[in-house]
């Protein structure tokens, strides 16, 4: 009986850990994906439409275009009677909002005072949430992820010529010249064009898949040569020193950056793509051209198990 049990318990731990292997990889996949449309929503998609939708209920030129989606701001189903003056919300509440000829001459004359170019809907007594929802109803959010892609692609077009690249360079240099900005811009375009840019020497380092000993001798670490030490480094211990990007498991996209002799260095003649699978699955995944033959591969980890018992 107790033989019986353990057997189910084990069949049920298995069962377990199989479970775990196939759903966590998808979890992780979709907790990236998410995670990467969450940020974009909210640092892109969302700053663009609230620049459309602005543009559309801010001002008389987005006025006209609403017109022509049959959307009227001053219709009475976008009127918000607590915006408006006191005695004007007296008189509605008495005679009808909008359905008495005084309370809506009233009505016009104060919106007639707040008229001009651009356009506050809280001014007009506008309700400003039942007025978006209007317009998103004709003009679907989706329309910020195609604008954002738009203007992605114009500014590579614009920027390919001399003339952008000028008018680029006019406003790097406008930037370097902010005191807090200097600060932080040029080093923020470096990393982007580290991992985004055309191909480089840099990038070219980058795609070298080394081994180091990390945290401590013993232990190895696989990471990424990404440029030379800082030269006082190089002065103070008297040998070649380069950094090397450790990726983090099972979150590639943070890590450690580690400065270490380059003599200690040791090449793993593998894609940056395989290096990172062997990060991801925790080493699960070794490439095929860097595994050991089963038999031994078998004898080393048994062997590994019997000392962690």
């Amino acid at each position: 009986m107790a033989h019986s049990k353990r057997s189910k318990r084990s069949r049920l731990a298995l069962l377990f850990l199989r479970g775990l292997v196939t759903v966590l990889p998808v979890v992780l996949t979709v907790f990236i994906f998410v995670t990467v449309f969450q940020f974009a929503g909210a640092y892109v998609t969302r700053p663009v439409n609230s620049t459309i939708y602005w543009c559309l209920e801010g001002n008389t030129l987005g006025w006209s275009a609403l017109e022509d989606l049959e959307i009227d701001p001053y219709d009475e189903a976008f009127l918000d009677p607590e915006a408006l003056p006191l005695d004007l919300q007296t008189l509605g509440a008495q005679v009808g909002y909008m359905r008495s000829s005084n309370f809506a001459n009233q009505l016009e004359l104060l919106r007639a005072d707040h008229e001009g170019f651009f356009r506050s809907p809280e001014e007009l007594c506008i309700d400003r949430d039942k007025l978006r929802k209007a317009v998103e109803a004709h003009v679907h959010p989706l329309i910020g992820v195609i604008v954002s892609l738009i203007v992605v692609l114009m500014a590579g077009w614009t920027l390919s010529g001399f003339i952008g690249r000028s008018f680029m360079a006019s406003i790097e240099k406008a930037l370097n010249a902010i005191p807090f900005v200097r600060s932080v811009y040029p080093y923020s375009k470096q990393l982007v064009e580290f991992f985004l840019a055309e191909k480089n020497d840099a990038q070219n380092d980058f795609e070298t898949v080394v081994a180091v000993p990390y945290p401590s001798e013993g232990l190895w670490a696989i990471g990424f040569v990404t440029n030379t030490a800082p030269r006082a480094l190089w002065e103070k211990t008297g040998q070649e020193l380069v950094c090397v990007f450790i990726p983090s498991s099972p979150m590639p996209m943070t890590g450690y950056t580690i400065i270490v002799p380059a003599k200690d260095l040791v090449p793993v003649p593998i894609s940056v793509d395989e290096a990172l699978r062997v990060t991801v699955s925790g080493g699960v995944l070794i490439p095929p051209g860097q595994q050991i033959d089963e038999a031994r591969r078998r004898e080393v980890l048994e062997k590994a198990k019997k000392r962690a018992a």
